[in-house]
């Protein structure tokens, strides 16, 4: 086996012939002689922080018919997976799915309400007396008992919140 083959075995979604022509695309040649191995010989710089796949050339559509593939079936150990997509189209959307994970911003996660109630300051506390509706309080009952919750707490950041917004 060749250096060619053993990269591209190690490069999911990329074969031996497709690897070599993306690598003399980005100005990368190849030298068989003492020292062997690829050579940047572009004249700007070397196009290290770019994907490999960036320099694949897509598949010459006058090659391949129109019409819409044909869906196979494989078998697997018990199962049968009917196979939608083409090699190509597999690749592709490897492909977008890898450059949206790279350019989606991070989302921070809002934190649980056990978390909200960990973080409650531990300041004195003043007792008050609150009239609401029967069926609110019965669903407040009901709420905090499932959750294993504190209604204090509960009624602590449901007013911390109100404040929050509308002060």
């Amino acid at each position: 086996m060749d250096v060619h083959t053993d990269v591209a075995k190690q490069i999911d979604g990329i074969r031996k012939d497709p690897l070599a022509s993306a690598l003399n695309t980005a100005d990368y040649k190849y030298s068989s002689a003492t020292p062997r191995g690829w050579t940047f010989v572009g004249d700007s710089d070397e196009p290290l922080d770019q994907s490999i796949f960036d320099f694949v050339k897509p598949k010459s559509s006058a090659k391949k018919p129109h019409s819409q593939p044909v869906p196979k079936i494989v078998m697997t150990d018990s199962h049968a997976i009917l196979e939608q997509f083409t090699e190509d189209e597999i690749w592709a959307i490897k492909e977008m799915l890898k450059s949206w994970q790279e350019s989606a911003p991070t989302i921070e996660m809002e934190p649980t309400l056990h978390d909200r109630i960990k973080q409650l300051p531990q300041e004195k506390k003043t007792r008050k007396t609150i009239v609401i509706d029967q069926s609110i309080g019965e669903r407040s009952d009901v709420f905090c008992e499932a959750e294993r919750l504190n209604k204090s707490d509960i009624l602590h950041l449901a007013l911390a919140d109100f404040m929050d917004k509308f002060e």
